[in-house]
C-alpha cells in the first residue's frame, strides 16, 4: 500500500510562503513540485519500479536509499528526469515570451520556480537528484553504503556555505531566509537518510509471493521476444505465480517463469527487448 506524506520542512516551508504573503508563489511552486515527481513516477514505471512510499519535501520527493532495488544506470536515469523536465519547462516559457511576449506576466513565476527546482537538485546532496546521480554512479564502484555517506559529506559542505553566505548577507542588510530553510533542509538529509520515498523493482517486491507458488493459481501469458522486459514486468498479476511463452520469429517458443524473469531484469536492467538476452536465444 502507498503511504503518501508530508515532511515537517515541507509544511514549514508552505507556511512562510503563506506568512510573507506568497500566496500565488504557494500553488507555482506546488505545480512545479508535481510536475517534477511525475517525471521520476512515469520513468521509474518505464523501468520496472514502484512507488512505495512517497514523502513531500521542500524541493520535491525523495527516495529512500535504505533500498537496495535499484539498478544503478536505473536510479541516475529516474533522478535526471526530473530536473530535465524542469529545465525544458522553463525553455518552453522563455520561448513563448519571446514569440508571445504577452504570455510573460503570467508565467514569469512558473519559470523561476523550474529553474530554481533544475539548479538546486542537482547540487550532489542527499536526497537531492543531484546526490541521487552521484551515489548511482559511485555504487558501480563502492560499496553503497560508502556511496551514500560520500554524498553526505557534500550536504555538511553545502550546508556550511549556505549558512555562511546568510550570515555575509546581514554585513549588508540582506537576509535572505531562503539560505537557512536549503541549508536546514540538507542538514535534515544527513540525520534521516532512510526515512524518504521508495521505489521498488515490482518483481523483487512480489518475489517472497513465488515463494509458495506450489499453492498459488498459475497465470499463462503468450508474448513476443521483442517485448520489452519492463512491459513484461508490467503484464504480471499480483498474487499470482506467472509463466510466459514467448513467440520468436522462428516460430519457435521459449517457457520463462517469474522468478527466471526477475533474474534476467536484475542483471540486464528492464529496457532491454526479451530477444536481446543471451539467456533467452534459441
Amino acid at each position: 500500500m502507498k503511504k503518501y506524506k508530508l515532511h515537517p520542512l515541507f509544511v514549514l516551508y508552505l507556511i512562510f510562503l503563506v506568512i510573507v504573503r506568497q500566496y500565488q508563489s504557494v500553488f507555482v511552486y506546488l505545480f512545479a513540485v508535481i510536475v517534477h515527481e511525475f517525471a521520476h513516477f512515469i520513468t521509474a514505471k518505464k523501468l520496472g519500479y514502484i512507488m512505495d512510499k512517497m514523502v513531500l519535501m521542500p524541493y520535491g520527493v525523495c527516495l529512500n536509499y535504505k533500498t537496495n532495488n535499484f539498478l544503478p544506470k536505473d536510479e541516475i536515469l529516474i533522478a535526471l528526469m526530473g530536473p530535465l523536465v524542469n529545465f525544458f519547462l522553463s525553455i518552453f516559457c522563455i520561448a513563448m515570451w519571446w514569440i508571445f511576449p504577452i504570455t510573460m506576466p503570467y508565467t514569469h513565476l512558473f519559470c523561476i520556480s523550474n529553474i530554481v527546482m533544475f539548479a538546486f537538485n542537482l547540487l550532489p546532496c542527499y536526497p537531492l537528484d543531484g546526490g541521487r546521480i552521484l551515489a548511482g554512479l559511485l555504487s558501480k564502484k563502492y560499496d553503497r553504503k560508502i556511496a551514500i555517506k560520500i554524498t553526505l559529506i557534500f550536504n555538511i559542505g553545502f550546508s556550511i556555505i549556505l549558512v555562511i553566505s546568510f550570515i555575509f548577507g546581514l554585513f549588508f542588510n540582506v537576509i535572505n531566509t531562503n539560505l537557512l530553510i536549503i541549508s536546514m533542509f540538507l542538514f535534515v538529509g544527513i540525520l534521516e537518510p532512510n526515512k524518504k520515498s521508495s521505489y521498488n523493482y515490482i518483481s523483487i517486491s512480489n518475489l517472497s509471493n513465488y515463494q509458495h507458488c506450489n499453492s498459488m493459481q498459475i497465470k499463462f501469458s503468450l508474448i513476443k521476444s521483442n517485448e520489452k522486459i519492463y512491459k513484461v514486468i508490467a503484464k504480471m498479476t499480483k498474487n499470482k505465480f506467472n509463466v510466459f511463452y514467448v513467440i520468436f520469429p522462428n516460430e519457435k517458443i521459449k517457457i520463462i517463469t517469474q522468478i527466471t524473469l526477475n533474474k534476467i531484469a536484475v542483471k540486464y536492467g528492464s529496457t532491454y527487448s526479451l530477444d536481446e538476452i543471451p539467456e533467452m536465444i534459441i
